[in-house]
């Protein structure tokens, strides 16, 4: 029943191949270095999303708020590293650095 032939007598037509859809990719028609930079610039500004003016600040604004959280993260860190450390090794930490 699997092998059932059309009418006409001819067996159906099988399903495309990958090598098939690899042979028609190669018929297609070649293009001069110029137009191809041409078709690329086109289709790379037609697919471009810009962020608008409003999502741009609200971004900057943000990172310029991480900068500062995270410098402040690591002050604390530093300072609280550096007194374990001098308190460790009974170190005098404070004062010139002379």
């Amino acid at each position: 029943m699997a092998d059932k032939k059309s009418p006409g007598g001819k067996a159906p037509k099988k399903p495309e191949t990958i090598e098939g859809a690899a042979e028609e990719v190669k018929k297609k028609k070649r293009v001069s270095p110029m137009e191809f930079l041409q078709q690329v610039r086109v289709e790379g500004i037609e697919k471009v999303n810009w962020t608008s003016w409003k999502e741009t600040q609200v971004s900057t604004v943000m990172v310029f708020i991480m900068v500062i959280v995270m410098a402040i993260f690591f002050l604390i860190v530093d300072q609280t590293l550096r007194f374990a450390v001098c308190a460790g090794l009974q170190l005098s930490c404070g004062g010139s650095g002379a």
